[in-house]
């Protein structure tokens, strides 16, 4: 995939930093949002139910990375797949807030993603993190 410009990788952080921006993180009552995964060999997503709810999909439906990534919306989209891909090359986490279009046609959301790569070795093997709509 070619980028436009570089993203400026401010946005980029080390894995030591996990426990502060996506293991400690907890939902309230003042917050929606959860936890998500994705197995990077097999293509698995694994969203809590408050993601289906952001995105306007059906809570459990089974769902491709490609229906997701639809949502995102303009200049989030490839300022996500940058990230995303920087994250697994360099086995760092990022932040990004975003604005996606729900699947069910509700008005343009903006969420906070943190993603972080799980790694076995030197090798990114899953992507995990929190999405967070934002008021």
């Amino acid at each position: 995939m070619i980028f436009p410009e570089p993203l400026p990788l401010a946005s980029s952080w080390a894995l030591s930093e996990r426990r502060e921006r996506i293991d400690s993180w907890m939902p309230s009552a003042d917050t929606v949002g959860g936890r998500w995964s994705f197995d990077l060999s097999t293509g698995e997503m694994a969203w809590d139910r408050a993601i289906y709810e952001l995105f306007g999909f059906p809570p459990h439906e089974q769902l491709s990375r490609r229906s997701a990534v639809d949502c995102y919306v303009g200049e989030s989209r490839c300022a996500m797949e940058q990230l995303r891909a920087h994250a697994i090359a360099h086995r760092r986490g990022f932040t990004l807030d975003v604005d996606i279009a729900p699947a069910n046609g509700e008005p343009v959301r903006r969420i906070r993603l943190s993603a972080a790569p799980v790694c076995v070795g030197h090798r990114a093997v899953a992507l995990e993190g929190v999405k967070q709509l934002l008021r």
